[in-house]
């Protein structure tokens, strides 16, 4: 029997997994290292009391050049070479090329670090208080964030726009989702992104077509700008021994969960889900990818005794109607089911087909059972808790019911179904007709099909 649920409907879950957060002030010290925001505070410091600044807001070049050094803003490709700052911050203070002063300080100006009043530059005055409190640091660090999402691009930004397609916005949406559904730490490879978020078969791309054999510069090039805030981690090929790898941080978590609730998303933490009631609970497990399940389980089951846990499900799915709401409560008792085998042995004389079904399906899939007992089970109860455990396949769509019949331990369900006409007919359950409809359209063997189209033909009446 089939052990594990199958696939959320659809290709778009309607709510993300349940993750877990560090603690504010964890969130609030890893903001604070970022670079963005550790140039835009340090800039916002360093011009106190008070700098001079021109009619653009910018700090005369002299001063340009102090901060660089004492902050250590050099552009990127100085990092490792000292003996040419020298002649960089000579052409600075001529007037060149001031752009990792710029970004920082305009950074600082926008989020109200820095307040500019008649020609001079100041920290705001509560500013220092303010970086010591993790509610407004995470506040600058998710302006931070949007905004580089906002205007990151992938293409050249020589130009005066982004190439369409290209943009923040186009390029990065589903590739943040999918890391953030990924297990917390996934190291996904750049080309996995790309073949399997950007250019997936079936999917809408907003690539123009001449330009996706450039998939992984462009989304390289959009992800190294998002880097600067802390959201994601570029470890080099020499780190991995391969390709370009992509990390979602902790951080990132925290920034992507903001965007999900933005656009309607439903982003639950764990702790939040370990308080629903189980009908909410069940009913949003349906929805989660795999890992999503994983971790939402265990703090739900904590809140609550083993034997408390299969009352409430089993109040909430008794109804025959709920197989999908069954499907997921057989998940969550199959974490607890050595501890609770009695009462599941006695739900096996309910009298509703539905609780009896969920106790059968929790029963054969703990592995607890001899098989002259998995026998009995099947023989009194089988038709009933296959029709179940397919119709829950099915709200799943297609992949779901090939998830049901591909599955190692399900070999041999159509046999099942298809065995005695009258007995599943008599089960009564209500989505016999649904089940072997979608057996006919979507079993691999010709003659399996034919059968299932026959029993279906036959109907209830005949028997």
């Amino acid at each position: 029997m089939p052990a594990h649920e199958p696939p959320a409907p659809g290709h778009r879950q309607v709510s993300a997994r349940p993750v877990s957060l560090p603690p504010p002030q964890e969130l609030a010290h890893a903001a604070l290292r970022t670079a963005l925001l550790r140039d835009a505070l340090g800039l916002a410091l360093w011009c106190a009391p008070t700098t001079r600044v021109t009619p653009h807001g910018l700090p005369a070049l002299a001063d340009v050049r102090d901060a660089v050094e004492r902050l250590d803003l050099w552009p990127h490709s100085l990092a490792h070479s000292p003996d040419r700052r020298t002649a960089w911050l000579e052409r600075a203070s001529a007037g060149g090329d001031v752009v990792d002063f710029v970004v920082p300080w305009e950074t600082a100006v926008g989020l109200g670090l820095v307040v500019l009043d008649d020609g001079l530059a100041r920290p705001r005055p509560d500013l220092r208080d303010l970086a010591r409190a993790p509610e407004p640091v995470l506040g600058w660090w998710v302006r931070v964030f949007e905004n580089t999402f906002e205007y990151a691009r992938g293409d050249s930004e020589g130009g005066s726009a982004p190439e369409p397609g290209t943009s923040g916005p186009e390029l990065l949406p589903h590739v943040l989702r999918y890391l953030y559904e990924a297990p917390d730490g996934c190291r996904a490879p750049l080309d996995t992104l790309v073949r399997e978020v950007l250019l997936a078969p079936g999917t809408v791309s907003t690539l123009p077509e001449r330009l996706r054999p450039h998939a992984e510069d462009l989304l390289l090039h959009a992800l190294r700008q998002l880097a600067t805030t802390g959201a994601v981690l570029l470890p080099t090929p020499a780190d991995t021994g391969d390709g370009p790898v992509v990390v979602l941080t902790p951080l990132g978590r925290y920034g992507v969960r903001r965007l999900l609730q933005e656009v309607g998303v439903s982003a639950p933490l764990i702790g939040d889900l370990a308080d629903a009631d189980a009908a909410e609970f069940l009913d949003t497990l349906a929805t989660l990818s795999a890992e999503g399940r994983l971790s939402a389980i265990g703090p739900w089951l904590d809140r609550r005794t083993p034997a408390r846990a299969l009352r409430e499900i089993a109040s909430v799915a008794a109804d025959p109607g709920r197989a999908r709401r069954r499907w997921a409560g057989t998940t969550v008792l199959s974490a607890t089911s050595s501890q609770i085998e009695h009462e599941l042995r006695a739900l096996l004389h309910s009298a509703r087909p539905a609780v009896v079904s969920l106790a059968a399906i929790v029963l054969l899939t703990s592995r607890m059972l001899p098989q002259h007992e998995i026998d009995e089970i099947m023989s009194e109860f089988g038709p009933w808790v296959v029709v179940d455990m397919f119709a829950a396949s099915m709200a799943g769509g297609e992949t779901g019911i090939r998830f049901l019949l591909d599955a190692d331990d399900s070999a041999g369900i159509e046999r099942v179904l298809l065995a005695d006409p009258v007995r599943l007919w008599e089960s009564g359950h209500p989505d016999t007709a649904r089940v072997l409809g979608a057996l006919a359209r979507h079993h691999p063997d010709p003659e399996t099909a034919a059968a299932a189209i026959r029993v279906l033909d036959r109907g209830p009446m005949e028997g």
